[in-house]
């Protein structure tokens, strides 16, 4: 009983000396930064390039109720 208590004891201290794997965090693309784009379409709005620019008539009460997606889909055009 003794010796299976010492084995499984090394092998818990075996697991804690372990390093743990570092994750790759190479592959995680990070997303779009929609402030700044929410930003750019404010700064279109404002200069009354919006229309010409994206083919939209925008306001800035407009700008501000955009969700996610659609800040994206203007900032594409």
């Amino acid at each position: 009983m003794a010796e299976s208590n010492d084995v499984v004891m090394t092998d818990v201290m075996n697991l804690l000396e372990a390093e743990p794997q570092k994750a790759d965090y190479s592959l995680i693309q990070p997303g779009p930064d929609i402030p700044a784009l929410r930003e750019k379409l404010a700064i279109l709005v404002s200069t009354a390039k919006c229309k010409e620019t994206i083919g939209v008539q925008l306001t800035q009460d407009s700008v501000k109720r955009l969700d996610a997606e659609d800040v994206q889909k203007c900032n594409k055009r």
